[in-house]
């Protein structure tokens, strides 16, 4: 199990005095940011780049803030888990169309994940949508369902059945009611869950080293 320290104070991160959004990715640091926060940003960075995708995720100070790093985490494992899915061969029509990361009701993100906008997984350009309501997730690849859609989120999962789409939440159980991955808290680290029947049901594989750090449910 990694430890990581605690997120620096969040505001600490803008000196600029602009409000700016904190950076997502270390080459997105300048001298605007505090050297803690791109140092933290960094060593997150490395072991997530490297496949260590379980970390210690410490909340502190205000409830904003906590969920602010919460989200910033969740952020940077959607885009990882990305990385260690492979789609079948007809899902993409090009092999630099976009991957779309689509967020389904309300958006606890804020704007965080609207930064990994132009990144890109095996040469396909990462693309955010936000969707009120569930309708076109077909042309998704990701799917992230918030708390918020705890009380429907089983007629969503039952419409994109089968179809080959990867789909995440943070709602308590979600992978044991068939979603693919749930994250779940424990002992204040952010884990996940897998539901290996569900990815295989639409036709995702996983890699390995994403299976060994996580906690297979049915």
């Amino acid at each position: 199990m990694v430890v990581l320290k605690p997120l620096p104070e969040l505001a600490a991160f803008d000196q600029s005095g602009v409000g700016s959004s904190p950076p997502v990715s270390p080459d997105e640091c300048d001298h605007r940011w505090v050297p803690s926060w791109c140092l933290w940003l960094t060593a997150v960075a490395e072991l997530l780049l490297g496949g260590v995708l379980l970390g210690s995720l410490l909340l502190r100070g205000s409830a904003w803030a906590a969920e602010r790093e919460e989200y910033a985490i969740k952020a940077a494992y959607l885009y990882n888990f990305a990385k260690f899915v492979e789609w079948p061969l007809r899902t993409f029509p090009a092999d630099d169309a976009p991957l779309s990361i689509c967020i389904v009701g309300d958006n606890p993100f804020g704007n965080t994940l609207e930064m990994l906008a132009g990144k890109a997984v095996k040469n396909h350009p990462v693309e955010v949508r936000h969707i009120s309501e569930a309708t076109r997730l077909d042309l998704c690849h990701i799917v992230f369902i918030g708390r918020a859609e705890q009380r429907r989120f089983k007629v969503i999962l039952a419409k994109i059945a089968r179809l080959p789409i990867l789909t995440v939440s943070d709602i308590s159980d979600f992978a044991q009611a068939g979603g693919i991955i749930g994250f779940f808290e424990a002992e204040q680290r952010i884990r996940f869950s897998i539901n290996i029947a569900a990815a295989e049901q639409a036709n995702l594989k996983l890699s390995s080293q994403l299976l060994k750090l996580a906690v297979i449910v049915n």
